[in-house]
C-alpha cells in the first residue's frame, strides 16, 4: 500500500525523490506509533514546537499523547552505540499551529543522526538538508549559524549574565535598536556593541560569511564556533544554497553546535529546522551527540503544483426517459472501465471527462 503521509502518495514524485536521496547516503526509514506516554513530552515541553498537547488515558490508567513531536520518540528508543545511528522519517505529528489555531494532523519528513558525531556526519546532515530543499526547488536557501556564535561574544565581553538572554532574543530579531538600549544601559561598551552589532547582522553566502566574521576580530569563544564554521565551509562552501546568518538561533537547553533553517521560494516562513542537539541527549540521558532536521510537508505541499484528477469520467445529466433505459446505459459505460455519475446537474467544483444529457431521446454530449 502507498504511504500517502504528505496528502500525496509516498511513490509520488517530490517524496520519492527524499527517499532516495537519503537512503543513497545509508539512512534507513524509522515507523513510529501514534501516540506516546504523555511524560514523555511533558518533560521536554519546551522542545516542542507550540505546547498544546492532546491526551487520553489508555485503559490500564496511563496518561498518553498523540505524538507532537518525532525527535523525542525516536531518542527514547534509542541505545547509544559505538555504530550511528542513521534513520529518516515520513510521520505525521498532533499539535496546534500556534495559540490561535485548534489542533491539526500536520505531516513531515526527516532525518536524524545519533551518535559520535564528527566533521563529515554534520556536513552530510547539512547536505542532506540542502539536497532535500533541491529536490522541491534549486532556488532553495538554507541558513547555518553556530549557538556559540554570538553567545561566545557577549562571554567574551563579559556582557553581565542576566542581560544575554534578552541580547540573544534581539539578536534573533535583528532588533538593534533595542539591543544596543539593553546593551549599554547594562554598562556594556559601544564599542563592544558594535561587535556584537556587526556580527548579528552579517548575513551573506557561507564561505565568504565565514570571511566576514574572521576578519571582526573575534574572542576565543566566539572564535572557536566560527572554526567549526570554517571547516563546514571548506567541504560545502561551493553550495551557493548555503548562507551564514549569526541571527539564526534555538533554545540553548537542547541545541549547541550548528542550528539551521530553510526557504523555498514562495513560501512566508521557513520549510526546514534543525541543527545540532546533544543537549537534547543529555536531558534524555543519551551518552552521545545528534542532529538532524525536519520538513514542513504540509508548507511545501502548498507550494506544488497539483494537477486536477477527474471526479468521474463521465458526467450523465438525466433530463428524462426511464430508468431502465438510463441504468442499461449506465452499465455500458461503467462495463467498458469508464468511472460514471448521474445526476440532474452539473455539480460545483467538481471535474469530468465528458459531460452526457440523457433524456427521452437517449443519450447526447452535453
Amino acid at each position: 500500500m502507498p504511504d500517502t503521509i504528505f496528502g500525496r502518495d509516498f511513490s509520488g514524485s517530490i517524496p520519492a525523490t527524499l527517499k532516495e536521496l537519503f537512503e543513497s547516503r545509508g539512512y534507513t526509514r524509522y515507523r513510529m506509533g501514534k501516540f506516546e506516554e504523555y511524560d514523555l513530552y511533558a518533560k521536554n515541553r519546551s522542545f516542542i514546537t507550540g505546547s498544546s498537547i492532546l491526551t487520553f488515558t489508555d485503559t490500564d490508567g496511563r496518561l498518553m499523547a498523540l505524538k507532537p513531536d518525532v525527535t523525542l520518540s525516536l531518542i527514547k528508543n534509542t541505545v547509544p552505540g559505538d555504530a550511528l545511528r542513521k534513520v529518516y522519517y515520513a510521520e505525521s505529528v498532533y499539535r496546534a499551529r500556534d495559540a490561535a489555531s485548534g489542533f491539526a494532523e500536520i505531516p513531515q519528513a526527516g532525518l536524524e543522526c545519533i551518535g559520535e558525531l564528527d566533521l563529515y556526519s554534520v556536513c552530510e546532515v547539512i547536505s542532506l538538508a540542502a539536497g532535500s530543499l533541491g529536490t522541491i526547488n534549486e532556488r532553495y536557501i538554507l541558513d547555518l549559524s553556530h549557538m556559540g556564535l554570538l553567545s561566545g561574544v557577549l562571554e567574551d565581553l563579559e556582557a553581565p549574565q542576566g542581560l544575554r538572554e534578552e541580547l540573544l532574543r534581539l539578536a534573533g530579531e535583528k532588533n538593534s535598536h533595542e539591543a544596543r538600549s539593553l546593551w549599554l544601559g547594562g554598562g556594556g561598551s559601544a564599542r563592544g556593541f558594535e561587535l556584537f552589532n556587526k556580527l548579528m547582522r552579517l548575513r551573506a553566502p557561507l564561505r565568504e560569511g565565514v570571511e566576514q566574521a574572521e576578519a571582526m576580530g573575534l574572542g576565543p569563544r566566539a572564535s572557536a564556533a566560527l572554526a567549526e564554521l570554517r571547516d563546514i565551509s571548506g567541504v560545502l562552501g561551493t553550495d551557493r544554497g548555503l548562507w551564514l546568518d549569526p541571527s539564526l538561533l534555538a533554545d540553548p537547553r537542547y541545541y549547541n553546535g550548528v542550528v539551521m533553517r530553510g526557504y523555498l521560494p514562495g513560501a512566508s516562513s521557513a520549510v526546514l529546522s534543525g541543527g545540532r542537539y546533544d543537549g537534547l541527549m543529555r536531558r534524555m540521558k543519551r551518552g552521545a551527540g545528534a542532529m538532524g532536521f525536519a520538513l514542513y510537508m504540509d508548507v511545501i505541499s502548498r507550494l506544488l503544483p497539483r494537477k486536477r484528477g477527474l471526479d468521474a469520467d463521465v458526467l450523465v445529466l438525466h433530463r428524462g426517459g426511464g430508468a431502465a433505459e438510463l441504468e442499461k446505459y449506465v452499465e455500458e459505460l461503467t462495463s467498458s472501465g469508464l468511472r460514471v455519475r448521474v445526476d440532474r446537474a452539473k455539480p460545483e467544483g467538481l471535474c469530468f471527462g465528458r459531460v452526457v444529457i440523457f433524456d427521452g431521446e437517449g443519450p447526447r454530449n452535453g
